[in-house]
């Protein structure tokens, strides 16, 4: 049975869990709740069909069966992927390390991550623009400051995208690479060859540079990221000083690291975290209280 999570880019929102074998899988958002999926032929070809979810509480609720699966085989994978549901622990390791960098045309150095896998095969795959999306501001409940609401600014994420697309330059370059344990990147051609090297310090921690020019592009970067952080602390390659830092930057959305804290892999400062858990649930507690 293979076990990962991949992260899911462009926008950068979390890591899909995954639990697959050769005709079955089952995947899952936070890492409770799963959707389980059985390999058929349709007339479109081989494609994976919805068939239920499960979850520890609950069980498999199944959906409406598709008329082209075969039952016999569905009754025989199904037992081995509800055994590793549940016995395996989440997080799920993340193993997606073929990255797809767009560069800032300047020092041609990773500026945003648009993308990644885990198999050099999925690479000559993909077809990715090189254009950076950030979580829309509905979505992350991004919200402008008064001062931008009077003068009619647009929404702080297109105005983010717009950044980091000047900063990529009128001809947006983007490269794969190959990270390394130690984090650094090896850059890959189109035969998936080594062409270069870059330090560990080149790629930005938080998947978009953290760095810019003017304080009104950087202020948007800061509460961007901010407001990511209960998101990002569920990347698995954050540094010690890092996760500190990114606690830090979450320490404003306590139910929402709450939400997200069992997908953590793993904790720089436990009393942080456990006093934002606490607050969390004091939180609930009033909502319900409310109602």
């Amino acid at each position: 049975m293979d076990c990962y999570a991949k992260r899911l880019h462009n926008p950068f929102s979390s890591a899909v869990q995954v639990v697959a074998s050769a005709q079955i899988r089952a995947l899952s958002f936070n890492g409770i709740d799963w959707e389980l999926q059985f390999q058929c032929q349709t007339p479109r070809g081989i494609q994976y069909a919805r068939i239920g979810l499960w979850s520890a509480r609950h069980g498999f609720r199944p959906y409406p069966l598709d008329p082209s699966i075969d039952r016999d085989a569905l009754e025989i994978a199904y037992p081995p992927i509800v055994a590793t549901l549940e016995t395996t622990p989440v997080p799920l390791p993340q193993d997606d390390h073929y990255e797809f960098w767009l560069l800032d045309e300047t020092d041609h150095y990773p500026l945003a991550l648009l993308a990644s896998c885990r198999l050099p095969t999925e690479m000559s795959q993909a077809r990715i623009y090189p254009i950076w999306k950030a979580v829309s501001a509905s979505q992350l409940e991004l919200r402008n400051t008064p001062e931008e609401e009077r003068r009619g600014a647009p929404p702080l994420s297109y105005r983010l995208e717009q950044n980091v697309k000047d900063r990529a330059g009128q001809n947006p370059q983007a490269k794969w690479f190959l990270r390394t344990p130690d984090g650094a990147g090896q850059w890959l051609n189109a035969a998936n060859e080594v062409v270069d090297k870059l330090a560990a310090e080149h790629f930005p921690p938080l998947l978009l540079r953290e760095t810019w020019r003017k304080p009104a592009e950087q202020d948007l970067c800061d509460r961007y990221l901010q407001r990511l952080a209960p998101r990002l602390l569920g990347l698995a390659r954050l540094s010690l000083a890092d996760r500190a830092r990114v606690e830090q930057m979450a320490s404003h959305y306590a139910q929402e690291v709450a939400a997200h804290f069992h997908l953590y892999p793993a904790i720089a400062d436990p009393q942080r975290m456990t006093a934002l858990r606490v607050e969390a649930r004091l939180r609930d507690a009033v909502l319900v209280a409310a109602k």
